[in-house]
């Protein structure tokens, strides 16, 4: 089952390269995945859902990655192994997912159908990072962590080389000014 969601996966962020999000048809990423129509609408009924099914598998990954590590007692410097750990893992894939985050400029109410999975994947960033997710402030750091982790991903897609050291120095200077709210 892994492999045929990541195999669907695949083929649909292959497709991001060629056309717009809103172009591609859940048909034409059914026939070239060449799996039954049964199965593939088994497994997905949507192009929303393959997405989600992609950062499901690379919240999966990152969280397996953090366990291995030993990450200290320092909340900003957890979050900043997360978040790079998150963007070495998302690299292969930066072009396509670049292509998809501009299809929220065209359809804005595509991040409506996202935007649950989106929060439960940083939730599950600052769970990791040991933020204290109290239910009083659980939804506010949710949602001041997901914008500063989206301000770092538009600074990623707009830097060109391997070389993530703007992105790191501007990540280490975002999470100072929100650090205290999130400890």
């Amino acid at each position: 089952m892994y492999q045929l969601k990541k195999k669907i996966e695949d083929i649909f962020l292959k497709l991001l390269l060629k056309k717009d999000f809103h172009e591609i048809e859940i048909i034409e990423i059914q026939k070239k995945s060449r799996i039954s129509s049964k199965k593939f609408f088994q497994l997905f009924k949507t192009k929303e859902e393959i997405m989600i099914s992609f950062f499901k598998r690379i919240d999966q990954i990152l969280e397996r990655k953090v366990k291995k590590i030993n990450l200290g007692n320092n909340i900003k410097d957890n979050l900043f192994e997360i978040c790079m750990i998150r963007l070495d893992l998302l690299y292969p894939y930066k072009k396509n997912l670049h292509n998809f985050y501009l299809s929220f400029q065209k359809k804005p109410n595509l991040f409506i159908k996202l935007y649950k999975s989106f929060f439960k994947s940083m939730e599950n960033n600052l769970r990791l990072s040991r933020i204290n997710l109290k239910p009083i402030k659980k939804n506010l750091k949710i949602f001041i962590f997901s914008f500063l982790y989206l301000s770092i991903i538009y600074e990623w897609f707009k830097e060109n080389s391997n070389d993530n050291e703007k992105v790191m120095a501007i990540l280490d200077q975002r999470l100072s000014l929100i650090e205290n709210i999130l400890i």
